[in-house]
């Protein structure tokens, strides 16, 4: 099963791309967050890879509960459910620390492409923790 996974930012919103099947996951692509226009572009990005599954990363807080951030990526999950076709799976994933783990992915590459990358890299965290748990 192919999994589209998203990386919620109020900026930029982080890509990556999965098979289940086949255990592998590539980071492809950050959008700019604007709006109903970055929910057409993934909506067109799980039509495109023919993904049957929607993994979008929910920052809990260290103690696992849900903040302000998490409420912001609830809307955008229902936004975008909305808009998904009803026979691709959306979940939620708990996303802590992926962020840092992006940037160790990182180590040694310059803060400018380290900021072209964060968001990508941040979604294939998501997505190899939700493989490995397969």
């Amino acid at each position: 099963m192919k999994v589209l996974a998203v990386d919620y930012g109020r900026k930029r919103i982080g890509l990556a791309l999965g098979d289940t099947s086949l255990g592998l996951a590539i980071p492809i692509d950050s959008i700019k967050n604007s709006g109903e226009g970055a929910l057409k572009d993934i909506l067109k990005r799980v039509e495109e890879y023919k993904a049957s599954l929607v993994l979008i990363g929910l920052p809990l807080t260290p103690s696992g509960k849900e903040g302000e951030r998490a409420r912001e990526v609830r809307a955008f999950f229902e936004g975008l459910r909305s808009i998904i076709p009803e026979d691709v799976e959306m979940i939620l994933w708990d996303e802590r620390y992926t962020t840092e783990e992006a940037y160790r992915m990182m180590e040694g590459v310059g803060w400018k492409r380290k900021k072209d990358l964060k968001d990508s890299l941040s979604a294939y965290a998501i997505l190899l923790e939700y493989l490995e748990s397969l």
